[in-house]
């Protein structure tokens, strides 16, 4: 059976599905089960940066990966996956904003996990001096893949002691969701989702990111352009760097030569998001030569085999400057207002009029 058939026998097993579920009692969404594991996978992520007598602020988007062991495929029942580590994935230039074509370390960096008080889900802002984040941070040996890992496994460790069960957990999302482990196939057309945080808009109440739908726009496998990267197309804006990208979950999947059914939907992640291909058009305007910045409408995405390369082999910061093609890799936003800075600030302040001492 070729991929046009499979993807047929595919549509008409979900027809089936849905005809089935109709005609039967009321069943819970699979949507509000995978809504809820998208949950604690993302995260808004804000840092400060120091130049001269200037502050800037950059905002982007994270998401949470365990390094896992792989599911047993002979095993039918639930069984023990032992996890390795815990790491916030974004980019390179999220971590390491670009600023005059130079890499800054910033002197403030704050990711979030979530939290219920009173019924409300409300951001856990965790701040990052500039040294913790130098001692955490792991980097590709190849400078030019912007991919940044952040080792945040002892947070969690903490979150998983507390007994108050006022966390929201990450979920896993590790090595099982990797293309070459997992059995739903991808290839170029084939749908995908982004989750992130676009100019810092997302769901402020329920702390749940926006996630905008799009196709595999290139060869998938294949390095676009002799670099480890793929293209989607998906309208996307700047702030949704570092993004996640996985394949359009789904409950029915064809392997092992048939159709195959699962009661939560499944996906693949594919990916980080890294912002549009841009390049520069001359034009003539009124005599005068310009540069246009123009865009496909494509958008970048480093392979997600990329993020086991990185725990293995990575390297740390080196405190290098270094300028970046800003065709491939679109510069965080700056912005001077975020939610999740003034969160942890409103905290502090709070702390402070106790007469507690706090740090940021």
């Amino acid at each position: 059976m070729n991929r046009q058939q499979r993807r047929q026998a595919e549509r008409q097993a979900r027809k089936k599905s849905v005809v089935q579920q109709s005609k039967g009692a009321v069943q819970k969404s699979p949507d509000e089960t995978f809504e809820r594991h998208l949950f604690g996978l993302t995260t808004i992520i804000q840092s400060k940066i120091k130049i001269g007598d200037k502050v800037y602020g950059s905002q982007g988007s994270g998401f949470y990966f365990t390094n896992e062991s792989l599911r047993d495929p002979n095993l039918t029942s639930g069984q023990w996956i032992k996890i390795d580590g815990t790491w916030l994935v974004t980019n390179r230039h999220v971590v390491l904003p670009i600023k005059d074509g130079k890499e800054h370390l910033p002197e403030e960096f704050v990711f979030c996990f979530r939290e219920i008080i009173d019924g409300k889900i409300i951001w856990k802002p965790i701040p990052i001096t500039q040294e913790e984040l130098r001692s955490r941070l792991k980097l590709h040996k190849d400078k030019s893949v912007d991919v940044a890992l952040i080792d945040v496994h002892d947070y969690v460790n903490e979150l998983m002691k507390d007994n108050s069960k006022k966390h929201i957990l990450p979920a896993l999302l590790g090595n099982n969701h990797l293309p070459d482990n997992n059995p739903i196939v991808i290839d170029v057309t084939s749908d995908i989702v982004v989750a992130s945080y676009p100019k810092g808009f997302y769901d402020i109440v329920n702390k749940f990111p926006i996630v905008k739908s799009g196709i595999i726009a290139s060869a998938w496998k294949f390095p676009f352009n002799g670099q480890p990267i793929f293209q989607i197309d998906a309208q996307l804006f700047p702030g949704s760097s570092g993004g996640l990208v996985i394949s359009k979950p789904t409950n029915l999947a064809y392997f092992g030569g048939g159709i195959n059914h699962s009661k939560m939907k499944e996906f693949v992640l594919l990916g980080v998001y890294s912002g549009e291909y841009i390049f520069y058009e001359e034009i003539d305007s009124y005599g005068k030569k310009q540069k246009i910045q123009r865009s496909y409408g494509l958008g970048n995405v480093w392979y997600s085999y990329l993020i086991p390369q990185i725990i293995k082999e990575g390297i740390t910061y080196e405190g290098q400057s270094q300028k970046q093609d800003s065709a491939v890799m679109n510069q965080a936003e700056l912005i001077h207002q975020d939610d999740c800075l003034k969160e942890l600030h409103r905290k502090n302040e709070a702390k402070k009029i106790k007469g507690e001492s706090s740090k940021i």
